[in-house]
């Protein structure tokens, strides 16, 4: 094999962005971090993401999910690359917006966007998905 075919990045499928607000102190969710959330109408509660499209990198994939499901712009701090066989979550930081607690946008897939002090009710994702990326949030 080539030895430039070998040095190629694996990319994931998807990328998902675990969202803080700047300023905020590092803490799990549940003891004083806000994570930013959104509303799928079937899925329920989760956070932004999806799944690259031809050509992107996950770094464009993650902030283009933001800004397509939430309206935000953020900044790419950190990458877990090892939670999701196939997907990446990235720790992106946005400025706070207005002080808007919930909002929502003109996307099919996202009935609502709100800052949430605590794991939200879950349909599909589980509790323990949420805190294990609150951990590693605060392990950065």
């Amino acid at each position: 094999m080539l030895a430039w075919v070998s040095k190629m990045k694996k990319y994931p499928k998807f990328t998902l962005a675990w969202v803080t607000c700047a300023g905020d102190e590092k803490s799990r969710i549940g003891d004083g971090c806000k994570v930013l959330f959104v509303k799928h109408p079937k899925r329920g509660w989760e956070i932004p993401g999806g799944h690259l499209i031809d050509g992107e990198t996950p770094e464009q994939a993650i902030i283009r999910e933001l800004r397509e499901e939430t309206g935000c712009e953020g900044i790419l701090m950190a990458w877990n690359k090892e939670y999701y066989p196939e997907g990446w979550v990235g720790h992106v930081v946005v400025e706070d917006i207005n002080g808007l607690e919930f909002w929502n946008v003109n996307d099919a897939n996202v009935s609502e966007v709100r800052w949430w002090k605590e794991i939200p009710p879950l349909i599909e994702w589980t509790r323990e998905e949420f805190e294990d990326l609150s951990d590693w949030y605060i392990s950065l």
